[in-house]
């Protein structure tokens, strides 16, 4: 292996490998090599082939390349070498000797660029799923496939009809046993529906192994095979029992005599046994056979599987759990036969009946799936590997097809390609025709159970003809680096996977200072003495007393498991220290699912006294157990029951979202008000919820059952991205994150709690599936004890202790300045302190103990800092909203959704002909009279406004207005460059079929905006001078309707416009807003531009609406736009005219209740700031018309405070 001289390793069409290490800048990398092979070899955009892992990795891979052939053009252009990275300088250093024309360089890249979305960087599952659309009929495969990764109901429905057809049809004798019996797999302890239904879904989505199916069980009658099979097993068992039981049993005493001379007590084998344990087996097998030559083979199956003295004392399950538990090294292979029998008549039947059913079952899901046309991801990946790997394809049209589109393919993330994916790419592009490159690092395989193989990336590298590492570490400054060098001197021992010394390029220092010396600690502790959660706790605590002008935002801690990340915040908020779990997991699987519950079945039954208890000790109402006695005597629980009653007779009117709502501001719960992730998973569930009560008629009981469903991960069907946690609330603070999710991320300062505890005792499988890695096949079986499944098992649990050991790679290589592990003294056997802390011994560690690390001031004065601005960065920060898709919800009227959109197109005296009722309105008014504008006593303003926006000549209608908006939503008003915006420009311009020689005017139109001065009200600041982390952007809402039960209406909202007159759209307007029929329940949804904070600082700031509208106003339909048209009369008359008083009001309404639930200490009059409409045609040129600009009036801006009454009139009604 060989460094990587990336500039001058050749582009041929030998299969290369790159390993790159955590933070070697394995995308920037990526990124060059297209740049090389475009501007080089002279590639085309759509001949480059990119695969990666995820749909998000596409999309930051695809920024990268963009930005790449930006910057090597901004070079060009200026000739300035401080923007650009010494990697480009010196790649075209070597190039232009070739190339010595730099403009043609530019057409080149300007050509690239202009096509690159011909560019196909995808997933793997995607390039499958292309293939399968475009070459159906040659593959033999449905022409429109039902792509569906989540078919629950299908197995659900699957093992439902064989349950009855073939189990329910058994013997009684057979039944009887099945349901008796308790079995330890990771689908529970029962064989029952749910047990199958899991085993069917995990095999339909196995990537790597394969289950072999055989049609021998098809036509059989199940009860008398398994009775052949245990009358069989059981004759061959009594022949070997006479063979070697005595010699077993004296094998056994002997483990007991051991046992007792290292001081141990076994509950199971004595060193001389009160009865002779051979004999008694012995005189069992007589009498068994006794009965077997007058009995039914079925009235004996009960008394030859069940658990008796042969399967607790000989059975080789107890026998290794008593070696393991006194750590003994004793061998009792030789009894390998006579244990294998014991395993058929004890637990033999139970896996033959599994066995028959999982393939009776995969057999009729396959079937059904082909029948019906779906295809889950692994099955397109199947579906291509059937058709080009299996078969002839000399003169196959499609596989050289394929095999001639792409010359250039690059495979990111290759560590977690399995053998499948791999073979494809293999057969397709490993020729002398494709410039074949695949980057991964096997040090950071960590997804084995996402179907990742680590062994398909070692075979590969096997057969690379070059090999290249990256050295240069771009994350870690070179002290930290130097103990990770260090950590790693002999590689990842247990994965055998070598380590290269990496060189610290960190070129950025660290804004705030700490003690340098201590870039890596280590936190000793017992566990016995404290929890690591409270240790953590303090450490915090104290760290950030000491070092106050740490940015909270940049430590992550990081775990193992949700669960963890969930405890660590818990203690964090009881002394108010921000915090936010970045971890994505099922919306059911988090605290607020079990609050529902409780909810639930208080509306279900509120005169069950159990539930209305439940629900006062709950986190709803925060009654301790001593006030529920004083609660219920002082007749507070009746209430709360007349209260259950109430909302369970209101749930059809007000909706399910309505009821928590109001239940959360009555009891006003510290818990959640303070809680903001289980506030949104609140949120999300009862939206959930609502639309599940709509789709089945509000019928709450059957919403309960399938909602315990959900609870129960065996059985949910809400599986997916549309049902993990989302993040709704604005608040930052220390991150809290698994491992797993954490790749990929890096952080000024990590604290890792929990690697110690990982060790080879840490990863215990369970059956009844089990994967040969030697066939890549299925075994099926419920023991973990039969000699065929113990070597799976170890295999097994080598290959995730070695998973685990990568696992800890990743933990450590995510900090740039500062490490901190935590080590419990009393558990050093695991792989910190056996392979890797020893490695440190020659070099100088701050090490603390727990004594070290009591806090020094009282908890509760330390935990005040996060109430005040103590420390400079804010005690928390705004977030940009996630994206909350609307889901259009059929209903029978009594509930529904409604929009701005919907409401306004009943006003009948709107012409409908102008397209206005689209998400993104871009209408034209035709002025024929235009009022003069008079903004300055200057006689030089004229001619500035009577020069045309850049916008002017922008196609008008509904595709166009929403490009303009998606191109401001993507723009960064300061981190984007004018080169990035062009850029993006043009992407959307071809995205949108427009023209893309409008792109210049595009920016300079935009340029305007976020340059304009917004005003004395906004403290004259321009939208460039608001901080990108501050900016929310196209923040959706949804409003409840109905607080009261009754519908809203328009007499309702028109009556909000008669409050503050003082400010814009009064009586007027609410006599027009009578021209709309307005009569809702239900939901009312809507999304908001922009939303800005002005102030000095984010706790004192107002909160300001900003929303861009692309409204044509001219004297005529074909005269240019001018922005003397969009003078403060016209723009009200046009506000007017469209409904935007009603649109920004219920703007401001959504805003009110976000800061109220997000914002401390939160007042309307203070915070709530009010509104901007942006005409995007109606701005002058900044830099000249400001020169002349006296007045508080910008021609194509309309502000407005906010009415703080008719938002709190708005507030009560909704």
């Amino acid at each position: 292996m060989e460094n990587m001289d990336i500039n001058n390793f050749k582009l041929d069409h030998n299969f290369k490998l790159v390993e790159a290490s955590a933070g070697t800048g394995k995308s920037f990398t990526l990124a060059h090599i297209v740049l090389r092979n475009v501007l080089e070899k002279k590639i085309k955009p759509e001949e480059i082939l990119l695969l990666s892992f995820t749909r998000n990795t596409c999309s930051e891979l695809r920024e990268k390349i963009l930005s790449r052939f930006n910057l090597l053009k901004l070079f060009l252009q200026n000739q300035d070498e401080t923007g650009i990275d010494k990697t480009l300088l010196e790649w075209y250093e070597i190039y232009k000797i070739k190339e010595k024309c730099s403009e043609k360089i530019i057409f080149e890249i300007d050509n690239f660029v202009n096509q690159i979305y011909k560019l196909n960087v995808t997933t793997f599952h995607a390039f499958c799923k292309n293939i399968l659309d475009e070459f159906s009929i040659d593959i033999g495969s449905s022409q429109d496939p039902n792509i569906e990764n989540n078919i629950d109901d299908l197995y659900q429905d699957i093992v439902n009809d064989l349950w009855i057809d073939q189990f329910l049809n058994l013997d009684p004798e057979i039944i009887s046993l099945i349901n008796q019996k308790k079995i330890s797999s990771k689908y529970g302890s029962k064989i029952n529906k749910s047990f199958f239904v899991e085993i069917l879904k995990t095999l339909d989505q196995e990537n790597i192994c394969k289950i072999k199916i055989t049609n021998r069980y098809t036509n059989i009658d199940i009860s008398n095979y398994l009775k052949e099979f245990l009358y069989i097993n059981w004759k061959e068992f009594f022949v070997e029992w006479n063979k070697e039981g005595e010699e077993l049993y004296m094998q056994l005493i002997e483990l007991g005599k051991l046992i007792k001379e290292i001081g141990g007590k076994s509950q199971v084998y004595a060193s001389k046994p009160r009865n002779n344990k051979y004999k008694q087996i012995t005189e069992w097998i007589e009498e068994i056979n006794l009965r077997l030559e007058s009995e039914n083979s079925s009235d004996l199956l009960y008394d030859i599987s069940k658990e008796d003295l042969l399967f607790k004392y000989f059975y080789n399950k107890n026998i290794n759990k008593e070696i393991k538990k006194f750590d003994l090294s004793l061998d009792f292979g030789r009894f390998k036969l006579l244990q294998d029998k014991i395993y058929k008549i004890k637990e033999g039947i139970y896996t033959e009946f599994v066995r028959i059913f999982v393939q009776l079952a995969f057999i009729k899901l396959t079937n059904l799936k082909k029948s019906l046309s779906i295809f889950n991801f692994n099955d397109l990946v199947k579906t291509v590997e059937n058709k080009y790997l299996d078969s002839d394809l000399s003169n196959d049209k499609s596989f050289s097809e394929i095999q001639n589109r792409y010359k250039c393919v690059l495979v990111d993330e290759f560590q977690d390609t399995d053998n499948i994916q791999w073979n494809i790419i293999k057969k397709f592009f490993n020729t002398k025709k494709h410039f074949l490159l695949c980057v991964g690092d096997p040090k950071q395989a960590i997804y084995k159970f996402r179907g990742g193989d680590i062994e398909t990336y070692l075979d590969a590298k096997t057969n690379a003809i070059e090999i290249f590492s990256l050295i240069n570490n771009y994350r870690s400054s070179k002290k930290l680096l130097n103990i990770l060098n260090n950590l790693y001197t002999n590689g990842l021992r247990e994965s055998k996977l070598d380590y290269k010394k990496l060189n610290s390029k960190l070129n950025r220092s660290i804004n705030y200072e700490f003690d340098s010396n201590k870039v890596f600690e280590i936190i000793e502790f017992s566990k016995k003495e404290i929890d690591v959660e409270d240790l953590v706790t303090q450490y915090i605590l104290d760290f950030l007393s000491i070092n106050n002008e740490i940015d909270i935002n940049k430590i992550s801690i990081l775990t193992l498991s949700n669960t963890q990340c969930s405890e660590l915040k818990n203690k964090f908020l009881k002394l108010n220290i921000p915090c936010q779990i970045k971890n994505k997991q099922n919306i059911f699987d988090t605290e607020a699912s079990t609050l529902i519950v409780f909810f639930l079945e208080s509306l279900l039954n509120p005169r069950t006294l159990r539930n209305i208890r439940l629900l006062a000790v709950s986190k709803f109402i925060e009654i301790d157990l001593e006030e529920l006695i004083d609660y219920q005597k002082s007749g507070k629980l009746e209430i709360l029951t007349n209260q259950c009653i109430n909302w369970s007779l209101e749930l059809k009117e007000k909706g399910f979202l309505t009821l928590v709502n109001e239940l959360i501001i009555k009891y006003n719960s510290a818990s959640i008000n303070s809680d903001s992730d289980l506030y949104s998973n609140l949120f999300q569930l009862s939206e959930i919820i609502e639309i599940e009560l709509i789709k089945n008629d509000f019928n709450l009981n059957k919403i309960f059952k399938w909602y315990q469903n959900q609870l129960d991960d065996s059985l949910r069907i809400c599986i997916g991205e549309d049902y993990l946690t989302k993040n709704y609330n604005l608040q930052n603070g220390i991150n809290l994150s698994t491992i797993h999710n954490s790749k990929g991320l890096e952080y000024d300062i990590v604290l890792c709690p929990y690697l110690s505890i990982i060790s080879n005792k840490s990863n215990k499988i369970k059956g009844p599936i089990w994967k040969s890695n030697s066939d890549r096949s299925i075994y099926i079986n419920i023991s973990s004890n039969y000699s065929k499944v113990e070597n799976f098992k170890l295999t097994e649990e080598r290959d995730l202790f070695k998973e685990s050991e990568r696992l800890i790679y990743v933990a450590l290589t995510r900090s740039k300045y500062k490490l901190i592990i935590f080590n419990d003294i009393d558990n050093t056997n695991n792989i910190l302190n056996n392979d890797l802390l020893p490695n440190l011994e020659n070099i100088h560690l701050y090490k603390s103990s727990f004594s070290d690390k009591v806090v020094k001031n009282n908890i509760n004065n330390v935990s005040k800092i996060f109430n005040n601005t103590q420390l400079k960065n804010n005690p928390w920060k705004i977030n940009k909203v996630n994206k909350n898709e609307n889901k259009k919800i059929i209903s029978d009227g009594s509930i529904s959704f409604s929009s701005y959109s919907s409401w306004i197109s009943q006003d009948k005296k709107i012409d409908s002909s102008s397209d206005q009722y689209t998400d993104y309105e871009d209408k034209i008014s035709i002025i024929n009279n235009l009022q003069k504008i008079n903004l300055s006593k200057s006689n030089n303003y004229s001619k500035f406004l009577s020069l045309p926006n850049p916008l002017s000549n922008f196609p008008k209608g509904a595709i166009a207005g929403t490009c303009l908006h998606k191109i401001i939503e993507r723009f960064d008003f300061q981190k984007d460059n004018s080169d990035k915006l062009l850029d993006l420009i043009i992407e959307e311009l071809n995205l949108f079929q427009i023209d893309s020689s409008l792109a210049l005017n595009v920016r300079e139109g935009i340029f305007r905006v976020i340059n304009v001065s917004l005003g004395s009200k906004l403290l004259n600041k321009r939208l460039i001078d608001i901080s990108s982390d501050n900016i929310m952007k196209e923040v959706k809402y949804d409003l409840s309707l109905s607080y009261d039960g009754s519908k809203i209406t328009t007499n309702d909202i028109s009556k909000c416009f008669l409050l503050d007159q003082e400010f814009e759209f009064g009586n007027d307007y609410s006599k027009k807003i009578n021209n709309l029929q307005i009569s809702n329940k239900g939901f009312h949804s809507g999304s908001i531009d922009c939303v800005i904070p002005i102030g000095n600082n984010l706790e004192d700031s107002k909160w300001w609406i900003i929303d861009w509208k692309s409204n044509f106003i001219s004297g005529s339909e074909n005269s240019d736009c001018f922005p003397k048209n969009y003078n403060y009369k016209n723009m009200k008359e046009e506000m007017i005219k469209h409904h935007y008083p009603l649109q920004s009001h219920l703007y401001l309404l959504a805003l009110h209740r976000l800061l109220k639930w997000r914002l401390k200490n939160y007042q309307p009059n203070l915070h709530l700031g009010g509104y901007v409409y942006i005409f995007l045609k109606g701005l002058p040129d900044v830099k000249l018309f400001d020169n002349y600009w006296e007045k508080d009036i910008y021609p194509g801006l309309f502000i407005s405070d906010a009415p703080i009454n008719r938002i709190n009139y708005l507030d009560n009604i909704f």
